[in-house]
């Protein structure tokens, strides 16, 4: 059960950095600086969703790790 809601918790963490990534899209004037508007809104879900599914991944190693013993 805490293996489910752990890859629940996770799936929640990639539609929030894909959440992000669209909102970041809306039609704002583009700074030129990289941490002074939306660019660094679109970089943190990007990374948000890479660190998810890295956590997703990891998960699922502990789960069949566990599964084997």
């Amino acid at each position: 059960m805490k293996a489910l809601l752990r890859a629940f918790i996770v799936v929640i963490i990639i539609i929030g950095g894909v959440l992000i990534i669209v909102a970041g899209k809306k039609p704002f004037p583009e700074p030129e600086c990289l941490v002074c508007g939306p660019n660094l809104v679109r970089i943190l879900g990007i990374a948000e969703v890479i660190i998810g599914l890295g956590a997703l991944v990891i998960q699922g190693n502990l789960i069949q790790k566990q599964r084997t013993l």
